[in-house]
Parts: C-alpha cells; structure tokens; sequence
C-alpha cells in the first residue's frame, strides 16, 4: 500500500507523522519535501546506533514514476508530501492507495484545507478518478472534546473523509524525534498508544479498499 502523507500547507505535522509512521510499519520513506528533515532525524538516529530507515529521493517525475510504475500492492512505502504544489506532489496524489492530511483543529485551517481540496479536486477531474484524502486531526490540544467545527468543515468536501484516530499534542512524538526514535519503539505511553490506533486505522482502511 502506498500511504502519502500530503497537505499543501505548512506547518501540520507532515514529516513527523511520516517518520513515526514509517518506523512503526517498519517501510521505506519517500522524501519530497526540500527541507529534508527526515535525512536529518535519520543521521540522528543512525549515530545514536539505531537501524537506519531508508529514505528515497527521486530526481525526477519520471524517476518518481518508475519506482511505483510496478508498485506491489502487499508492500507498503510512505510518501512524505512538502507544502507546496508541484507536479511530483500531485503525481504522489495520484498514484497513493490512501492520502493522508494531517490538519490541527483551529479554525485557521480552514483556508488551507480549501486550498488542497481544489488540488484534489483538479487532480480528480484531469484523471479522471475520485482521489480521497483521509484528514487526520493532528497535534490537537490533548484535553480538547468538541471537533464539530473540524467535522462539519471536513463533511462539506467530496474528497475529504475525517479519520476516527485523532493525534494528541505530546511531547513524546518531538522528543523521540529529536532522537531519532519513533514513539512505537518506547516502552509505554499516550503517544505509542495513539499512533498504533492510527496504526491499525490504516491497515483497516487498507483492507477495505482491497
């Protein structure tokens, strides 16, 4: 399964989902994002003498295009989107069996979560399929209960579907990080418990698209 992680907005949490996630599904991360933050917290957790993870550049479009032209539906790979709009982005878009958009709950969310839906929708339409994007309420106020905003915004959009795991704000998913590590690889705590949810989320959303 191909799994982007994907918002044309900066700033949601991209790059740190991605890593977490790509060490908890122990795969392969694809980096577009010109930060490079991934390599960066990869030569972090290599000389902590952790596994290292691998992380692919493609040069090209067509470079893009070759590695997944025969993408094997029982292996999964993350992509790891920038924030900003380019053809390799939209190609990632296109070629993804679930898109994930991480998006915080604060109502100045709104005008970039619009943003990317017409990208969606106007990948859609030149395509010719119907590409969903999974939103994922990320690094939100751990004692937060009411996402309605967040809810009834998301359900106004044909190709957003709001996902059921929701992301807390804590502090193991940055300190990890900051080592190299994901939260998975701790022994206990909020975060590995919310991320296995994702986890499992995925691999049931996975299952019913076939």
């Amino acid at each position: 399964m191909i799994i982007t992680v994907a918002h044309s907005k900066g700033g949601v949490g991209k790059s740190l989902l991605s890593w977490h996630l790509a060490i908890a599904l122990k795969v392969p991360i694809v980096d577009l994002d010109f930060q490079k933050t991934l390599v960066y917290t990869n030569n972090i957790r290599i000389a902590n003498k952790h596994k290292s993870l691998e992380i692919i550049h493609p040069a090209s479009v067509s470079e893009f295009i070759g590695l997944f032209d025969s993408w094997e539906d029982d292996k999964n790979i993350i992509i790891d989107v920038g924030g900003f709009d380019s053809n390799m982005n939209r190609m990632a878009l296109y070629v993804s069996d679930l898109v994930i958009t991480p998006a915080v709950d604060r109502i100045t969310e709104i005008a970039g979560l619009s943003k990317f839906h017409q990208i969606i929708t106007e990948l859609s339409d030149k395509m010719q399929v119907d590409i969903k994007a999974h939103v994922l309420l990320n690094d939100v106020n751990p004692i937060a209960k009411d996402f309605s905003v967040m809810e009834d915004l998301i359900d106004n959009y044909e190709h957003f579907e709001l996902m059921n795991t929701i992301v807390a704000h804590r502090a193991d998913f940055f300190k990890t990080m900051e080592e190299g590590l994901g939260v998975t690889e701790l022994d206990k705590g909020k975060a590995k418990k919310e991320l296995k949810k994702l986890v499992k989320e995925i691999k049931n959303i996975g299952k019913e698209n076939g």
